[in-house]
């Protein structure tokens, strides 16, 4: 299980969604949005300064995390040709379901991250209708919560590797 991507996989997906609220950050500063009276709207984004070398700075990221991502899937597929990683599935790569073991593991992982979103979602969905908090900045938190998923998933598996 060295060297098994479906391990790490989840902190990838971490740094994508990272990458993402840069840019929901970045667009939300710089964007306005005008709605009409006949029903229609208008979406101007103004870059001005530095927001256009950041936009900027943002693309070379992104161009570089997919190349990264898909030449690590690409090396794990030709090292794990049994465990191959697929980009076009619905069903999230990071599940471990190779014996009941890993089985046993990855609903345990599962069981932990249905927890937090039961807690979180109705938290996050309360503070939302309370305070007045931006559109860009609801989008963060939803990212934000991706990541956690993310975050509980990846720990749960790795205590779990760091014991066998």
């Amino acid at each position: 299980m060295k060297n098994d991507m479906r391990i790490t996989y989840p902190l990838w997906q971490m740094a994508g969604i990272f990458i993402i609220m840069g840019f929901v950050l970045l667009v939300g500063y710089a964007a306005t949005v005008n709605t009409f009276s006949d029903g229609g709207f208008g979406f101007e984004i103004s870059m001005s300064g530095n927001s256009g070398i950041l936009l900027n700075a943002m693309m070379v990221i992104v161009v570089f995390y997919l190349l990264l991502f898909c030449l690590r899937i690409a090396k794990h597929n030709k090292r794990m040709p049994k465990h191959k990683i697929s980009m076009t599935t619905y069903k999230p790569q990071e599940y471990l379901e190779d014996d009941e073991l890993f089985q046993d593991v990855t609903k345990q992982a599962t069981k932990k991250v249905y927890t937090y979103f039961a807690w979180a979602l109705p938290v996050m969905a309360g503070v939302y209708l309370m305070l007045p908090i931006s559109k860009t900045w609801m989008i963060v938190g939803v990212l934000l919560l991706a990541a956690g998923q993310y975050w509980i998933y990846y720990r749960t598996i790795r205590k779990f590797m760091s014991s066998v």
